[in-house]
């Protein structure tokens, strides 16, 4: 089914509905040539392609007395010289939200569609890959913010997601679930949080719901100058098909320096798998680091890993080196390299690389 003309018409009602005469526009459109060695990594390499890759966007911002909103437009526009390795596809993304607020709280809704490719979520996800497809991704929700006291608040959040793909191989899904979040402000440079969360599953084709129920206990902050600190420890219960109970946690740790900047992530929950049709543990760990060389030049590389387990069970690696050079006010170049691996339970391990050259324009908005 095509799915341009249902997304044009809802573009449309979004519009009609958004105070244009008090918006802020901007646009910009990014254009990539990228060659892929191996891009579903498996243990014997059947060759590469070449992507040209297309991605414009639109973004329009309005902003009332009490009420702001915000419409986003974007595609990724591949074509693939190989597409026995890699598909020729177009992947459009669609956003709008829309919020309104009081004295001492707030109210948010949004509705967002978006497409990807296999190739990078399964990876970034879970630590593998299984399948070159297409996953379509909508989400609706909304958000509730009240001010308790002068220093506490409490925020309430609610979200359906269905999540689709056009391979027979990946199970469609569908994910409710229901947040809250206490605050409280110890200080102007450290917060406090309890988060309950509570998510239920139903996949395709599987004859049982799986439910997750989930805390997490942790602090936000800033230790020092240019420092910015997240930690969280808590428990997640699954049942279904897989019942399990575990600990989850992470760490976020970020500097942003005059020329240096490095960050460091490391989380451990609990994720739905489409090749499980339940949710299955995960471990994802990220290095970051970036060095202005030159004004207007910055060299930057990665390294994340991430792993699942069960008895489909994953791990997979991104080393990635870049370097950005700003060409004016507007324009900016990229030059990257990625090599990844993966390795699957009881299987032969893969990797592949990718060279890219990407050149980007952004007009600001006004």
């Amino acid at each position: 089914m095509n799915k341009f003309p249902v997304m044009l018409a809802v573009v449309a009602g979004l519009f009609a509905a958004a105070d244009v005469a008090h918006g802020q526009s901007s646009y910009g459109v990014a254009l990539g040539l990228e060659r892929i060695e191996n891009p579903s990594l498996l243990s014997t390499s059947p060759g590469g392609a070449t992507i040209l890759r297309v991605e414009p966007s639109y973004a329009l911002e309005t902003q009332g007395d009490r009420t702001r909103s915000r419409l986003s437009l974007g595609a990724v526009l591949e074509r693939s010289s190989n597409t026995a390795l890699v598909s020729s596809r177009n992947y459009p993304s669609l956003g709008y939200t829309w919020g309104y607020s009081w004295p001492t709280s707030g109210l948010e809704l949004r509705a967002n569609l978006a497409e990807s490719t296999t190739r990078n979520t399964e990876l970034e996800e879970l630590g593998r890959i299984t399948v070159d497809s297409r996953e379509r991704l909508v989400v609706v929700g909304g958000r509730w913010s009240q001010e308790l006291t002068a220093r506490t608040q409490l925020a309430l959040d609610l979200s359906n997601t269905r999540v689709s793909y056009d391979s027979t191989l990946l199970d469609d899904y569908r994910e409710m679930q229901v947040s809250s979040r206490v605050s409280w402000e110890a200080s102007e440079r450290l917060v406090y949080f309890f988060e309950p969360t509570f998510a239920r599953l139903e996949a395709s084709g599987a004859a049982t719901e799986t439910t997750r129920r989930r805390w997490l206990a942790g602090l936000r902050g800033e230790p020092v100058t240019g420092w910015a600190l997240t930690s969280f420890v808590g428990q997640a219960k699954t049942s279904g098909p897989m019942s399990a109970t575990g600990n989850v946690g992470g760490v976020q740790l970020a500097y942003d320096g005059n020329r240096l900047t490095s960050g460091f992530e490391w989380l451990q929950d609990v994720e739905p798998s489409a090749a499980t049709n339940t949710y299955v543990r995960t471990e994802s760990l990220a290095l970051r680091l970036g060095y202005r060389v030159t004004e207007g030049a910055t060299l930057s590389a990665s390294l994340t890993r991430s792993q699942s387990d069960g008895t489909s069970g994953s791990r997979g690696q991104v080393s990635s080196l870049a370097l950005d050079k700003e060409l004016g006010s507007q324009w900016t170049a990229r030059i990257g390299l990625d090599a990844r691996e993966s390795r699957v339970v009881g299987a032969a391990s893969g990797s592949g690389m990718a060279i890219r050259a990407v050149l980007f324009y952004a007009h600001p908005g006004r």
